[in-house]
């Protein structure tokens, strides 16, 4: 009896001795990966002077995962932490989006409803749209957004009702706030509670920090990030400073949320306690659209990431929110601004990589890689690394992202580098239409018409159907006329 005691013993001390050197080898694992998320976001930070940023990432229901960097604002310097608020834009529609379905699932919506049954003093050819065209773009409503930011909810309510539908509901994908607007709308009359406040009751009833619907960004609320555009006149970034008044901003693009309780709501997501993986399923069914080329889900956007689908969407073109199904992973990235051009989906999915080599995709590292080394160095030294990636990946088209590179610096006043660049492109692929294009832009924009004049004629005869060129050349053909 003794024997088979220590024989038990002994077993139980290797099996505790391996457990705790499998531990030990994930813990290694997971600093390493920690370790150079860190080293890559830093990085990021610095080619791409974005202010102020957070990101996590949520892998098998565990945060494996959460950085914080920069300031929520430049001129106090405060550093962006745990208790940083963030505008998330309209990453919202994600939050109102699950709260339709949410409803759904409850009894008290369909996505056949009509927007009549729901909103009173609609005009006649609006009241057939349904849930559905709202959640999925397809109302053909008039875009409230680009309306004075200074009427009331009511005034703006009266001035678009009097314009016609842009298109047959269910037709095609066209992004309009008023769909969230007229959702919210309907959510608090089906539930006798103001969309803002429902949405906070039901899903972020434990929020660690403040959570709120606001667009105003005009009055200072304490630990939030000042949202900021980088001016190329003055080479800084400035405080974005809009006031857009009433509520019919909320469920489009009002949340502001710090990170921890956004993977607090991602965690009661991935729990169910909001909606049934059924209903979920339903969700994230694409809608179909006359249009046979349009795609898009229930209010969540659909990306693809090295043959992988996930689902999410991001917001101001700062913000994202993405989930890999799949690859049970989630990964949020809020951000106050950028320099150059957005970063969000770049960074969400070279993070996405690194966690998951099924989802590392060669092509888009490749177009990272060489974007940052033009941002970084010197034109010479990134034309002979731009080379060295060529030679090393043959069958890589870098047309698009070379293209991309010379208008980053044409924005930016740096006409010398943004001319280099798109000769660049059009001395490695002398067939393309769009690179003499390019480059017939960048001599225009420096007042080197008789340069641009020859581009864009290059341009037309390997692309015919180029209207931008002709229209180009007819402008030049004006502005020499006077001199």
């Amino acid at each position: 009896m003794k024997k088979i005691n220590i024989l038990i013993l002994i077993i139980i001390v290797l099996f505790t001795s391996c457990k705790k050197e499998q531990e030990s080898t994930q813990n290694t694992e997971q600093n390493f990966l920690n370790t150079a998320i860190e080293s890559y976001l830093k990085d990021q930070k610095k080619i791409h002077e974005i202010p102020g940023f957070a990101l996590a990432v949520i892998k098998n229901n565990k945060t494996i995962y959460k950085g914080y960097f920069g300031v929520e604002n430049i001129e106090t310097n405060k550093k962006v932490d745990a208790s940083t608020i963030f505008p998330v834009f309209s990453v919202t529609k994600l939050i109102a989006a699950t709260t339709i379905f949410k409803l759904i699932e409850e009894g008290k919506l369909t996505l056949e409803d009509t927007i009549g049954q729901y909103i009173d003093d609609l005009p006649l050819t609006w009241q057939s749209v349904t849930i559905a065209n709202l959640l999925t773009h397809s109302s053909g409503l008039p875009d409230f957004f680009s309306n004075n930011k200074e009427l009331t909810d009511n005034e703006m309510f009266s001035l678009i009702k009097q314009k016609e539908l842009l298109f047959t509901q269910g037709n095609e994908w066209k992004y309009t706030q008023t769909n969230y607007w007229f959702l919210a709308k309907i959510i608090h009359k089906v539930t006798s509670v103001p969309f803002d406040s429902y949405v906070l009751n039901t899903q972020f009833e434990n929020a660690k920090n403040p959570v709120f619907f606001s667009m105003d960004f005009k009055n200072r609320v304490k630990n939030r990030v000042l949202e900021y555009m980088y001016n190329n006149e003055t080479n800084q970034q400035e405080a974005d400073e809009v006031l857009f008044k009433g509520k019919r901003g909320d469920a489009a693009g009002g949340l502001n949320i710090s990170l921890d309780d956004f993977i607090l709501w991602n965690q009661n997501f991935d729990k169910n306690s909001i909606i049934t993986p059924t209903t979920k399923e339903k969700m994230w069914q694409p809608f179909k659209y006359n249009n046979p080329e349009d795609e898009f889900l229930h209010g969540w956007g659909l990306y693809n990431l090295n043959n992988t689908d996930s689902y999410g969407f991001t917001g101001g073109l700062k913000t994202g929110f993405r989930k890999f199904i799949k690859n049970d992973m989630t990964i949020i990235f809020l951000s106050n601004g950028f320099k150059y051009y957005p970063t969000h989906n770049i960074i969400i999915d070279h993070i996405a990589g690194m966690v998951d080599e099924n989802l590392l995709d060669k092509g888009s590292l490749i177009n990272e890689k060489l974007s940052n080394t033009f941002l970084k160095e010197t034109t010479e030294k990134a034309i002979l690394e731009f080379k060295k990636i060529k030679t090393a990946n043959p069958n890589t088209n870098l047309e698009s992202a070379l293209n991309r590179i010379g208008y980053v610096f044409l924005r930016s006043n740096s006409l010398e580098k943004a001319i280099t660049v798109f000769k660049l492109n059009t001395q490695e692929y002398p067939i393309s239409g769009n690179v003499f294009d390019s480059l017939g832009e960048a001599y225009f924009v420096s007042e080197m018409y008789k340069l641009s004049k020859e581009n864009y004629k290059k341009s037309l005869v390997l692309d015919p159907k180029n209207e931008n060129a002709k229209m180009m050349l007819e402008k030049i053909e004006k502005l020499t006329a006077k001199n």
